[in-house]
Formats: C-alpha cells, structure tokens, sequence
C-alpha cells in the first residue's frame, strides 16, 4: 500500500520521519481542537495513515509495513510477525511432524495461523501438502475396505456358477482399494491446480489483481488440513470437505488481504457453480430418460 506525503506528490517509505523528496518534516504537531486525526500513542503528533489491522491512528515514528504491503501501527507489528507454518520448516522437523504441526495449527487456529503466515510459497510446497492431506484422508477407509475385501468369502454362489474364481473376485476388490490409495495424490494434485485455478480466476474478475496464482494455491492447499481426521475411518468422504471450504475462505482472506465477501466469493462461487452444472446434467439426463420412456 503506497502512502503518500502530506506535502508533496512523492511516495513515503512507512518509518521515515521526512520526505526523501521535499524534506518536509512528517512528524507534524497536531493543532489543539482542531479535529484533525492524531496519533494513538503520540496525541500530540497528527496521524499519518490508520492501521490496516485495528485502525488504530498512527503518526510517522509509529507506522510500519508489513512483508504484505500492510501499514501497521507499530504495535500491530509486533504482535503480527509474518512468519512460516510448520510445513515451510519441513527440512529442519521432518516431513511428517511439519505435516502433523501445520494441520493442528489450521485446525485449532486458523485464524491466527492464517494472519501471521508469509503469503507466497512455492509450487512444489503447496502441491507436496495437498497431496498428504488427499493420502491421508482415504488412507484408513480404504485399508479398511481392503481388508474386508480380503477375508471375505469371495464370489457369491450365483457368480460361481457362472465360473468366477473367488480368490480372483477377492484380489480384484483388494487391488481396487489399493489403486484408490496409490492415485488419491495424483487426483488430490490436480483437483488443487483446477480448484487454484478457478478461484484465482474469479479473485481476478473481482478485481483481486495484487498477488500472483501462488498466493491462491497456497491457500486453497493448507485449508486441506482437516484431511487429516481422514486418519478416522469414513471421517474425510462426509465432514471435511465443507470444513476445508470454510477454511478456504479464512486463508484467502487473509493471504490476499481481502474482505470477507470477496474471500467467500473466491472460495464459494467454485463450488457452487460445479454444482449447478452438475446437477443440471444429471436433471437433464433425468429428464430426457424420462421423455423416452414415455415414448417408448
């Protein structure tokens, strides 16, 4: 966020105490009585700009700027350092404690997790985390079912008249399960990409034009936290999903520094979009079923 001096066209750097162009002083006494907008923790200094976060007045000597181009009072600041999640350290904890950390921490606190994270992160790191979560989530359920499939009887006395070996049958249910698990990474990975994609596209029709794709991908990746309740057998297919869409809404509210209608509306308008025309397809199918076998 530019500021700009109160003397001159030239941009200030938040923290200067004069303009690097016209070498006006930007700690300027505040009139008695005047009305005019003071400093919270210097009244008898006038206000430069307010706070981004708490809208606090601040003067010259107590504004700063956030990683994010925020003005902060300097107390804002100080208690909102941007900072890493656990999985941004994962060299330094190991994959699965970093993992383990960065879930807890969204889960418990997402807000504040959230408002004190670097926005930007790489590709590679976003995409690594939204494939754990997609493994984690139907990891248990489908061991589960794998196991079930495999001490079961096998073909019903029906298929075995009509030759179906039952450890054949009993194989194929195991190998089914266990393909779902080998392919939820790469389902969960571009299930990411194309949800990013939409939301951003949306966040720039909007008028959201200030961070680049990371930023979306990134946040839509670590509001996948909750997957890891899939550790909880059939959790992850019937709660998380609208969780991490809630989540969604908090991560790109705060990683894009947006309202809480246009970070709803990059979060929500994607879902419910597919839904219309999901539903719309399968009532057109209805109908159109319906139609021929009245004319049958």
């Amino acid at each position: 966020m530019a500021l700009s001096c109160p003397h001159c066209p030239a941009f200030v750097v938040p923290g200067a105490h004069s303009c690097g162009m016209c070498g006006a002083s930007l700690l300027t006494e505040a009139v008695p009585g005047s009305g005019e907008a003071v400093c919270a923790v210097h009244p008898e200094l006038r206000s430069l700009h307010s706070c981004s976060r708490c809208g606090s007045f601040a003067c010259a000597q107590c504004l700063r700027q956030s990683e994010r181009g925020e003005l902060l009072c300097a107390t804002c600041h100080a208690r909102t350092p941007v900072g890493l999640v656990a999985w941004d350290r994962r060299e330094e904890l190991g994959t699965p404690r970093a993992f383990w950390d960065t879930c807890m921490d969204i889960i418990l606190r997402p807000e504040a997790t959230f408002e004190r994270i670097q926005p930007s992160g790489t590709v590679g790191s976003s995409l690594g985390f939204a494939a754990l979560c997609s493994f984690v989530g139907i990891f248990t359920t489908a061991f589960i079912y794998m196991g079930i499939m495999a001490v079961t009887p096998g073909a019903s006395p029906a298929m075995e008249g009509d030759g179906v070996n039952p450890g054949a049958a009993r194989a194929i249910g195991v190998g089914v399960f266990g393909t779902w698990i080998v392919m939820a990474p790469i389902v969960g990975l571009c299930s990411t990409l194309l949800v990013s994609g939409v939301d951003h596209l949306i966040l720039r029709v909007a008028g959201n034009t200030e961070h680049p794709f990371a930023v979306t991908l990134r946040g839509n990746a670590l509001s996948q936290a909750p997957y890891l309740l899939g550790l909880i057998p059939f959790c992850s297919m019937y709660v998380v999903p609208f969780w991490a869409i809630g989540l969604r809404v908090i991560a790109y509210r705060n990683l894009h520094g947006l309202s809480w209608g246009l970070a709803a509306l990059g979060a929500l308008a994607g879902p419910m979009l597919s839904c219309f025309v999901c539903g719309g397809g399968y009532l057109a199918l209805i109908l159109g079923m319906a139609t021929l076998a009245g004319k049958s």
